[in-house]
């Protein structure tokens, strides 16, 4: 008997909450783990369909539970900060994350070598949400490694430019925060400063300098974040500091903050951590392709 995860799910499931579902029929050997808020099965049959259910949750929140259940690390700095809601279905985790984001952002991967599931299709080892200021071309890029939005789903972000436009100037209240003995909530602040915070206001980018030798690498990391893409080009001296940065957290962030800067990226090339070195080459490698695309 074939079970309607979704529809099952949907009786249970409240705001704030999310369901995961991976091969929900003909499954045959299936391990199942259950949460409060997330529900997964996965299926060994070939042709089995992977399902993410999201209701009114931030899209952050939304690929850290994700990224936790699978085991594969998804790296983000600066998202839509409305809540989403989302039904996405894929044979594989490329389909469902390209869903989900709905071309709010651009995804890069690295895949396993030599592996695939059963269907087929490579297997992810990490993945990367790139910032609106990515080149959207990049994307439509013949490249193993650029994802095509190809995912099958509906979705929906609830909040509209006018009602983002509506709300009222934290800035104060941020910078105030920014200054927390708890790392969290610093990094919340520092995070929220990139859209909240008053555009060209000097307290503001004194704060996120500041943040860059915070003593919690979460938060330099969010701070190398901001700053790029609250300042553009201008930002590549503290991208250059943030590529020396004993976290490799921040020195990826640092690395997705570089726009076409080809010295910044051929240093973070030759990183000790692969997974800085990855991007850095993946980015190169983009640069490139649009190069010889765009004479």
């Amino acid at each position: 008997m074939c079970i309607n995860f979704p529809q099952l799910l949907s009786q249970f499931i409240g705001p704030g909450m999310m369901a995961l579902i991976l091969g929900c029929c003909g499954v045959s050997t299936a391990q199942a783990l259950d949460t409060a808020s997330l529900n997964w099965v996965m299926s060994n049959e070939k042709g089995g369909e992977l399902m993410l259910e999201v209701r009114q949750l931030l899209l952050s929140k939304a690929l850290d539970a994700v990224a936790g259940k699978i085991h594969v690390p998804i790296h983000y700095s600066a998202l839509p900060e409305e809540l989403v809601t989302a039904t996405c279905k894929g044979n594989a985790l490329k389909q469902v994350l390209e869903c989900l984001l709905d071309k709010k952002a651009d995804l890069i991967f690295r895949y396993q070598t030599g592996s695939a599931n059963v269907d087929g299709e490579r297997l992810v080892a990490e993945a990367w949400v790139l910032g609106p200021k990515t080149n959207k071309a990049a994307a439509n890029l013949e490249s193993p490694t650029v994802a095509g939005m190809t995912g099958k789903g509906s979705h929906a972000f609830p909040a509209s430019r006018k009602v983002r436009k509506a709300l009222p100037d934290r800035t104060d209240e941020l910078l105030a925060k920014s200054q927390s003995t708890i790392p969290d909530e610093r990094v919340e602040a520092i995070a929220a400063l990139l859209t909240g915070g008053r555009k060209g206001d000097s307290d503001v980018k004194a704060q996120l300098e500041q943040a860059l030798t915070d003593r919690d690498p979460n938060v330099r990391a969010q701070a190398i974040s901001s700053l790029s893409h609250r300042e553009g080009s201008d930002a590549n001296g503290y991208i250059q500091q943030a590529l020396l940065d004993s976290s490799e957290d921040v020195r990826i962030m640092a690395v997705e903050g570089i726009v076409d800067d080809v010295a910044l990226l051929q240093q973070a090339a030759s990183d000790s951590d692969e997974s800085v070195r990855s991007l850095a080459q993946i980015k190169l490698e983009l640069l490139t392709q649009n190069g010889n695309n765009n004479p």
